[in-house]
């Protein structure tokens, strides 16, 4: 099989598995864009709607939304800003701690997969590695 075809099988198999709602631990399915909002509320406690569009690289409205799901599932909660009324904080409920840790817990688990395949590779071949995608990320933003 071409290395190219072997790609393409890793980078689908990843995508299908990533895609799927997921509980990450808690009694709601949440999708990609849900978790990663979590992960980022986690990360930036203090991050008003407009802060966290910027660095998830979405609208204001597309957080908004998001949001909005994430508070009728229970996993964050919406806190008025007390400078400023248009303002509003974001922040995880218990539940939504329980996701976003788990959350985090699974990318550990694929950075240990990731070092153990590795393990036996010298600099050169991690080198090598990581340029390649490097370049096809590159590459897959150009298109």
């Amino acid at each position: 099989m071409a290395i190219g075809e072997l790609f393409l099988n890793v980078m689908n198999e990843f995508y299908e598995n990533d895609s799927r709602a997921k509980t990450f631990g808690t009694d709601t399915e949440l999708y990609h864009s849900e978790i990663h909002m979590l992960q980022c509320i986690a990360e930036n406690p203090e991050l008003h709607i407009s802060g966290l569009a910027r660095l998830l690289g979405v609208t204001r409205g597309a957080a908004s939304q998001t949001a909005g799901r994430l508070e009728r599932k229970g996993m964050i909660v919406k806190v008025p800003s007390l400078d400023d009324n248009k303002k509003i904080f974001l922040k995880l409920t218990k539940k939504g701690h329980t996701a976003a840790l788990n959350h985090k817990n699974a990318h550990e688990k694929y950075n240990a997969v990731v070092s153990d395949i590795l393990s036996g590779a010298d600099s050169s071949q991690i080198q090598f590695l990581a340029d390649f995608f490097i370049r096809f990320e590159k590459s897959m933003k150009e298109t």
